[in-house]
C-alpha cells in the first residue's frame, strides 16, 4: 500500500515559482496550514505556499489523489498485464468497475511520466523497427491499428499511436448494412495511418537524427505503402534519408517470423501484447470500448515491459534478476530507479514533464475521438455514451 506522505515536495499552482520540484526542494517554500480529518486516510495535514498562497495537503501529491479508498496499484497493474479484465480485477478486489477504471487512470499518467523521464537526455544506440499492432475498439466495425517503434535489439517500445479505421474484408449482408448505418454517422479520417505515423516520427525525430549524426541508422518496417509517405512528411528524417545518414529498410511482412527476421522486435512486441493483454486476445470477449481508456491501458503495458519485465525471460531461480528491455536499450536505469519506485505512491503531474511529445499528450489529456455508437434497429446515433469525450476530464486530470 502506499506510504503516507509527510510535506509536499512542490506548489501545486502552475504558475507559482515554486512548481518546480527543484526550486522547492531548495527552500523552504510552504507553513502548516491546520489539517482535516477523513473516513478513510483519517488525520491529513494541509500546507500553505509562502510565495502565491495557494493551499493543498498531503492528498495533492498522492496517486491516491481525489479518492475515498486506497487500492493497491502494484496488483492493478499486473491486473492489467496479465490477461485479466476489468471487471474481473473489480469482483477479485472487492471494489466497482468504475473505481478500477478511475485507477488505471492515475496510474497510466505514472507510467507516461516514467517512460517521459527515461527519453530525457537519451542517446539511440541502435536501429528501430516500426510497426502497426491491428485490433479493434468497442466492435470489429472499428478495427484500430496501434502503430509502435521499438528498438530492434532491445525490444524496448520508444511509443505507441493509436489510429481508427473502416472496416474492410468480407462481410455477411447483414454487415454491409451495419456498415452502411455507421457510414451515414462517421468515417475515420482520411490518411490517418500516414499523418499518425508521421507524429509518432516527428515525436522521435530529434532522437534518431542524433544517432544518425554518429553513424547510419537503420529503420526498419513492412511494406506497408503509407510509411514511405510518412516518413516523407518529417522534414528532419526525411533530409536524412537524402543524404544516406539514415535507411529505410522494408522487409515482406510474409517472411518467416524468426529471431533472424529484421522485424522480430516488433513480432515480438505484438505476441507479448496478444497474450498478456485481454483486450486485445484473439476472438476476446473483453474487448476495449474506449480509444483514450485503450491507449491508458497499453501505456500501463508499455511501462511493465521496458521498465519491468525481463528481456529474455528463463527458466532459472533468478529469472526476474536479469537484465531488462530498457538495460538493453542503453537507458540509464539507476536514474530510474526513484522514478520507478514512486510509481504506484507519487502523483506525476504534466506540467513537470520536460521533453512532451504528442502521443503522450494524446493520452493523458484523453483527445482520441471515439467513434459515435450507433443503434442498429434505428439507424440512428445512440445517446448512450461509452466514456467521457475528449475535453471532459476532470480538472485534477489535466495538471
Amino acid at each position: 500500500m502506499t506510504p503516507y506522505i509527510e510535506c509536499p515536495e512542490f506548489c501545486p499552482r502552475p504558475g507559482c515559482r515554486f512548481y518546480d520540484p527543484e526550486r522547492a526542494a531548495a527552500e523552504q517554500w510552504y507553513c502548516r496550514y491546520g489539517s482535516f480529518f477523513t473516513k478513510a486516510r483519517g488525520l491529513i495535514k494541509r500546507f500553505r505556499c509562502k510565495s502565491c498562497g495557494k493551499t493543498c495537503s498531503t492528498q495533492t501529491f498522492s496517486l491516491h489523489y481525489w479518492t475515498h479508498s486506497t487500492e493497491d496499484y502494484e496488483t492493478l497493474m499486473k491486473g492489467v498485464c496479465s490477461c485479466s479484465g476489468l471487471r474481473q480485477h473489480a469482483r477479485f478486489t472487492d471494489v466497482s468497475f468504475r473505481v478500477v477504471q478511475n485507477r488505471i487512470r492515475h496510474l497510466a499518467r505514472n507510467c507516461l511520466a516514467v517512460i517521459a523521464r527515461a527519453a530525457e537526455g537519451y542517446a539511440l544506440s541502435a536501429d528501430l523497427v516500426m510497426d502497426g499492432f491491428e485490433s479493434y475498439t468497442r466492435s470489429q466495425y472499428f478495427p484500430n491499428n496501434i502503430t509502435m517503434l521499438v528498438g530492434s535489439r532491445s525490444q524496448y517500445i520508444y511509443g505507441a499511436i493509436h489510429t481508427l479505421l473502416r472496416r474492410k474484408g468480407r462481410m455477411s449482408e447483414m454487415q454491409k448494412t451495419r456498415r452502411a448505418m455507421i457510414d451515414a454517422h462517421w468515417r475515420p479520417p482520411h490518411k490517418g495511418i500516414r499523418r499518425d505515423c508521421a507524429q509518432l516520427l516527428e515525436d522521435h525525430a530529434p532522437m534518431i537524427d542524433a544517432a544518425c549524426r554518429t553513424s547510419p541508422c537503420s529503420l526498419y518496417s513492412d511494406e506497408h505503402q503509407e510509411y514511405p509517405r510518412a516518413l516523407q512528411m518529417v522534414s528532419t528524417l526525411n533530409r536524412a534519408l537524402k543524404q544516406g545518414r539514415l535507411r529505410h529498410c522494408r522487409v515482406s511482412s510474409r517472411r518467416a517470423r524468426t529471431v533472424n527476421n529484421p522485424l522480430f522486435a516488433v513480432n515480438y512486441v505484438d505476441r507479448q501484447i496478444r497474450k498478456n493483454m485481454g483486450e486485445h486476445v484473439r476472438e476476446t470477449v473483453k474487448q476495449g470500448r474506449e480509444v483514450n481508456c485503450q491507449m491508458e491501458r497499453m501505456a500501463i503495458f508499455m511501462t511493465m515491459h521496458n521498465f519491468l519485465s525481463p528481456h529474455r525471460i528463463t527458466d532459472g531461480v533468478g529469472r526476474y534478476l536479469g537484465p531488462k528491455h530498457a538495460d538493453e536499450a542503453g537507458i540509464d536505469t539507476s536514474s530510474q530507479k526513484l522514478h520507478l519506485a514512486r510509481l504506484y505512491t507519487h502523483r506525476h503531474l504534466w506540467g513537470h514533464i520536460r521533453d512532451k511529445t504528442q502521443w503522450q499528450k494524446r493520452v493523458w489529456l484523453h483527445e482520441y475521438e471515439n467513434p459515435p455508437a450507433v443503434d442498429y434497429r434505428s439507424g440512428e446515433v445512440s445517446e448512450t455514451r461509452v466514456a467521457l469525450p475528449p475535453g471532459r476530464l476532470y480538472r485534477h486530470f489535466l495538471a
